[in-house]
């Protein structure tokens, strides 16, 4: 199968290249996140094409809350039955309030876990509480007694862009939403685009929606997107303009603001493709509605290997105020917003052993921007430090430093798709830090290792997923 069409057929791919990867004697399992599912499936792609080593897999595209729960399990069935539908949708021999048969089974050993939400807010079956999943790392057998430590990457930047089914919008920034608006629409408050008129008073966007029923199309799945919007909303929206009984929280499960059931004007659907496919369907038959993915699923980024419906998308976004400047979810405005960070968590890269050993602090948490784009963050990837076979551990390496280097057939992936590379990003610090740290355990006498690398001899010795 060439590239070309493994990525105009990603769904497919996902099963059928499953297949043919297992009967290698090494292969890099994993997936999860569906915001970066193209850029992940061309990436892996590329690296497959130039190494002898360990190949990567299918990209299982179960999105980021069942990528995260199938790392930490170390249970592939989590992806594959979420993306295939069998036992429910969930792990093997189990519910969604246990484990499936993890640890490590022949086959289904999980070596990475790609999302848009970190490891530090937590996604069912595990608790509420912060840290629930770090902590479910440290104790249970198939976290740190199996694994040694828990690698947590951001991977890229990225934006979150808001299509818009709308008479009155048909080119990507013909119209704008503000802060107040999102906070109104996306809280339930606001039912009709009449009632959309913040931006047009904050600035020079004087055109309006055609008046009309909104449908809010979310994602009903676990999901980082949802993650990363709702962060931002936490952070600007206030009880005058959020519908009464709401309050924002940063989760990827977005019906839980409500309660867990969604107002009735609200459509849920599964991935970022869902969205996409419902926003724009084959029959063009789709109400006026407001949804949110990344801009690769968008027109925004003409270049992006994202297909609707298996075709090159024509969905067209609202720009979002920063304050009183419109801006649209391009790269260049993407990259000026993680650099502008005003707002929010872990935004400076760890400095001491105690402060590196936490995957918490190698992911910043963006909620606020002073420039460019106002909603972004980054989408992550999960590794365990300790692999029985050695050859995944060279080739995670490997890859991962392709991924990092600048000038590499997957970096121009990344490009390709909208999104922003690491180097370039408000995390250029922590690129640095990665390379130091986690694929090589450079030190001096004056600042010593810190042995959180890959395969360290010290701390993977008889042990390994």
């Amino acid at each position: 199968m060439s590239r070309t069409q493994l990525l105009g057929a990603a769904s497919a791919a996902v099963l059928s290249c499953f297949t043919a990867g297992a009967h290698a004697s090494s292969v890099i399992n994993g997936g999860g996140s569906t915001l970066a599912q193209f850029d992940y499936i061309a990436e892996f792609s590329a690296f497959n094409g130039s190494t002898t080593g360990a190949t990567f897999g299918s990209y299982w595209e179960a999105g980021s809350g069942s990528g995260q729960n199938a790392f930490l399990y170390d249970d592939l069935t989590c992806d594959i039955n979420k993306v295939s539908g069998a036992n429910g949708g969930d792990c093997t021999g189990s519910t969604t309030s246990g484990p499936g048969t993890g640890g490590g089974v022949a086959g289904n050993t999980v070596v990475y876990g790609a999302s848009d939400a970190t490891l530090d807010n937590a996604e069912p079956p595990f608790a509420s509480t912060d840290a629930s999943q770090l902590a479910f790392w440290a104790s249970e057998s198939f976290g740190q007694a199996l694994s040694g430590g828990l690698i947590q990457l951001p991977s890229m930047g990225i934006g979150v862009s808001f299509p818009v089914n709308n008479a009155n919008v048909t080119t990507n920034g013909a119209l704008s939403l503000s802060d107040k608006d999102l906070c109104e629409v996306f809280s339930g408050g606001y039912t009709d685009f009449s009632q959309i008129t913040d931006a047009v008073t904050l600035s020079k966007v004087k055109g309006k929606y055609a008046p009309g029923p909104i449908t809010v199309t979310y994602r009903s799945d676990g999901s980082g997107t949802s993650f990363i919007l709702l962060d931002h909303l936490a952070a600007v929206c206030t009880a005058a303009d959020t519908k009464a009984g709401v309050t924002f929280t940063a989760t990827t499960n977005f019906v839980s603001v409500f309660g867990g059931t969604a107002p009735a004007n609200f459509k849920g659907e599964k991935g970022s493709s869902g969205i996409a496919g419902f926003m724009e369907p084959a029959t063009g038959s789709q109400p006026d509605t407001i949804g949110y993915l990344s801009p690769d699923f968008t027109s925004v980024v003409p270049t992006s290997f994202a297909t609707v419906n298996g075709k090159a998308s024509t969905l067209v976004v609202a720009s979002v105020l920063n304050k009183v400047t419109p801006e649209l979810p391009t790269a260049t405005n993407i990259t000026l917003g993680l650099g502008h960070a005003t707002k929010g968590y872990y935004l400076t890269a760890p400095t001491t052993v105690t402060e590196g050993a936490n995957p918490a602090n190698w992911v910043p948490l963006v909620q606020v921007t002073a420039a460019g784009y106002p909603i972004v963050g980054y989408t992550t990837y999960d590794f365990a430090q300790c692999y029985k076979d050695p050859t995944i551990t060279a080739s995670v390496i490997s890859f991962l430093t392709q991924h990092y280097t600048a000038g590499s057939a997957e970096q121009t992936d990344q490009a390709d798709n909208g999104f922003v590379l690491i180097a370039n990003s408000g995390a250029a610090g922590f690129g640095k830090g990665i390379t130091k740290r986690f694929l090589t355990n450079n030190g001096t006498k004056a600042n010593p290792a810190w042995n959180l690398n890959f395969g360290n001899t010290t701390v993977c010795k008889g042990i390994g997923r």
